[in-house]
């Protein structure tokens, strides 16, 4: 097998962290590191970030995987059938737990330039109340529009509606300088 991006299962990672089940993708493993154990004699625990060359998902693997790192059949940049896994909710960050896996082959780099699957997940979703945030821009030299905007939006300044800073005595002011 080659280094080619399309060798991993596209799109898998985002399945994963949405909960599906019963995958088995081609991944990889964009990074690898050991974490500290707080309990004395406790099994060395790994966090892998698993790529679908696309994105990236936070995963943990069980203790009985560690030999395959032992072993240097899995390390950064390897590439894996992921055989069994589950989600799991840790510290409020969804991670995936694989329970099996195979290792394939190993790339000489990352594959693809995955971002996470939670920074994605987040750009698509509707903004919270985020009606008037994007009404400027694109505006010279960022002046504010014209009319005032509804519903208490940018510039909005109670029952005079004005955008600049002067004295609001007659129309709505736009320019900043007081109006007689």
């Amino acid at each position: 097998m080659g280094d080619n991006v399309y060798d991993l299962s596209m799109g898998s990672t985002m399945q994963l962290y949405q909960g599906d089940v019963g995958l088995q993708p081609v991944l990889q493993i964009a990074d690898l590191r050991a974490l500290e154990n707080k309990t004395e004699g406790a099994e060395k625990r790994y966090r892998v970030m698993l790529s679908d060359g696309v994105h990236y998902v936070t995963a943990m693997l069980t203790s009985s995987l560690n030999q395959y790192v032992a072993d240097d059949k899995l390390r950064k940049f390897s590439v894996i059938k992921l055989k069994d896994y589950f989600a799991n909710e840790v510290n409020n960050r969804k991670i995936i737990i694989v329970l099996d896996m195979e290792p394939l082959y190993h790339a000489d780099d990352v594959k693809g330039q995955p971002v996470s699957v939670e920074s994605a997940s987040n750009q698509n979703a509707p903004p919270a109340s985020n009606a008037n945030a994007n009404a400027n821009k694109g505006l010279a030299g960022g002046q504010p529009p014209a009319a005032p905007a509804y519903g208490g939006g940018y510039g909005a300044q109670g029952a005079g509606g004005g955008y600049g800073g002067g004295a609001q005595t007659g129309a709505p002011s736009y320019g900043g300088g007081a109006q007689t």
